[in-house]
């Protein structure tokens, strides 16, 4: 498994039983997922250069019942990616962009910001997510 991602096998099944059981038991599931990926995210904030600011603050968390996610740049932050990730091919007509590590021969293959968070943050998300399964299931006496 490439070490930018963690998968934890089962959630949708997990989320479904727990919507099955009733009692809001999964948004709280959800709730406590997107706790989670809220970690990753003010990690990678934090390392955002902060010229304007609008790059750190575009770093979102969420969660949907298929899991947790982070995401960086929106509509008003377009540049966000070329900041974390950088061009490798040229756009037609456009002159090649390497990002802002231009000169240092290439740029990092996972970005620079969420990926080595989830890095950094990997035994904290196990270890929360693992408690989150557990107190969700006791919750619907499982």
């Amino acid at each position: 498994m490439p070490s930018g991602i963690v998968r934890v096998e089962g959630l949708r099944e997990v989320d479904k039983a727990l919507r099955d059981m009733g009692d809001g038991i999964d948004k709280e599931f959800r709730g406590e997922a997107k706790g989670i990926a809220d970690v990753v995210a003010r990690d990678a904030r934090g390392e955002v250069p902060k010229d304007s600011g609008a790059a750190a603050s575009s770093i979102k968390a969420g969660a949907t019942a298929k899991g947790a996610y982070v995401s960086g740049g929106k509509k008003s932050v377009p540049y966000y990616g070329w900041l974390d990730f950088g061009s490798r091919s040229p756009v037609s007509g456009r002159p090649r962009s390497l990002g802002p590590w231009k000169g240092s021969g290439k740029g990092p293959a996972k970005g620079r910001f969420i990926y080595p968070a989830l890095d950094r943050n990997r035994a904290t998300i196990e270890r929360r997510t693992l408690k989150a399964v557990k107190v969700a299931r006791k919750r619907a006496g499982l």
